[in-house]
């Protein structure tokens, strides 16, 4: 079988073989000289294995197979890498080097898969209903997130429930990275137009508070067409996504137009029904002025020193998205791939697949 698939792969093809080599090194943690120790061949050979220097023979895979304790054909595995500029990936100083390639390459490797997918359903361009919005200043985030609300008939007066459905309802892929071994804690997101289909892609994250938020700030950058050079695009989807999730409307319902003081459970409510950290509910009440610059940093004082700042009370259930998954599996109860191939595409194996919960035929 490995034989037969190794002759059918064209030279591109044998080229991605190294780059699965290198990519699976990567998340075992591995160095070139450890690998090659469990290889029983130097560290040189495996470079030259992962660069397509040396085109490695089926038993040669199942021995890297079996050294990096993965599947034979997860090293077969072909991607129709998309084209990425990654204008809009926003990560800390820190993530840089080895991390930031593997990074990079698994966010293509989800993006290649996630387009073969949709292209397969026959979703396309003219299917995604979100629309550019001219910028020119700060004010004009706010009245964005307002008119966003509007035109996509989400009222200003109510917390969004489901974010990450509403945006793929409006044809927004939504792609969730897991961070092996933390090592990509310093990635904030990334949100880009790939062959047409707008994409946002951030971690996997507990903290449904801070994942909404970074959705919403992504959600920012496809949509705001800023106006003016002079304006800090950060700033503007920061002030977007407050905006977005806190109606300015329901704000002032629920606090008032100005406040000399203000509880902590007050804070904590609105929390809760909106879906947001404290942090940026005061935020979010400075900015409109319904308290003061003073009450703002009296209160982020007393977040500090009770430990609010580092962590939360309160942790908000975080969203998930099953469209990816409900689509190959939509795509192999059709026949338009097959159980292998819906195996490839979510990563388990064909025992797993059909001990899914509910994974019946009807």
């Amino acid at each position: 079988m490995i034989k037969y698939q190794l002759r059918e792969m064209g030279c591109d093809n044998m080229n991605e073989i190294g780059k699965n080599l290198k990519r699976i090194r990567l998340l075992k943690k591995l160095s070139l000289k450890k690998a090659g120790e469990l290889l029983n061949i130097s560290a040189t050979a495996v470079s030259k294995y992962e660069k397509g220097d040396i085109v490695p023979s089926s038993q040669k895979l199942i021995e890297f197979a079996n050294a990096y304790n993965v599947k034979t054909l997860d090293l077969l595995k072909q991607y129709k890498a998309p084209e990425m500029k990654f204008n809009s990936f926003r990560k800390k100083q820190r993530l840089q080097g080895q991390n930031l390639e593997l990074l990079k390459d698994i966010i293509q490797n989800k993006v290649s898969d996630y387009l073969e997918v949709i292209k397969l359903d026959e979703i396309n361009s003219k299917d995604i209903k979100i629309k550019k919005y001219g910028c020119s200043s700060y004010d004009d985030a706010e009245n964005i997130a307002e008119k966003f609300r509007s035109d996509y008939n989400l009222s200003i007066n109510q917390p969004i429930s489901d974010l990450i459905s509403i945006l793929e309802n409006l044809g927004i892929i939504i792609i969730q990275i897991d961070n092996i071994d933390n090592r990509f804690s310093d990635f904030d997101g990334l949100s880009e137009i790939v062959d047409d289909i707008p994409i946002i892609v951030l971690l996997k994250d507990n903290d449904g508070a801070r994942q909404r938020f970074t959705i919403a700030h992504e959600l920012g950058h496809l949509i705001l067409d800023i106006l003016d050079d002079d304006l800090n695009e950060e700033k503007l989807c920061n002030k977007f996504a407050g905006a977005l999730l806190m109606p300015k409307n329901a704000v002032i319902n629920e606090f008032g137009e100005f406040r000399h003081s203000i509880s902590y459970y007050e804070l904590r409510a609105f929390k809760l029904e909106y879906k947001v950290s404290m942090s940026a509910v005061v935020y979010r009440l400075k900015e409109l002025n319904i308290i003061s610059e003073y009450l703002f940093r009296k209160i982020n004082i007393s977040f500090s020193s009770m430990g609010i700042k580092k962590q939360e009370p309160d942790l908000i259930e975080a969203e998930n998205s099953y469209q990816f998954n409900r689509l190959v599996h939509k795509l192999e109860v059709d026949n338009i791939i097959s159980l292998n191939k819906a195996c490839e595409l979510l990563g388990m194996s064909i025992d797993d697949y059909n001990n899914e919960d509910n994974n019946y035929r009807y």
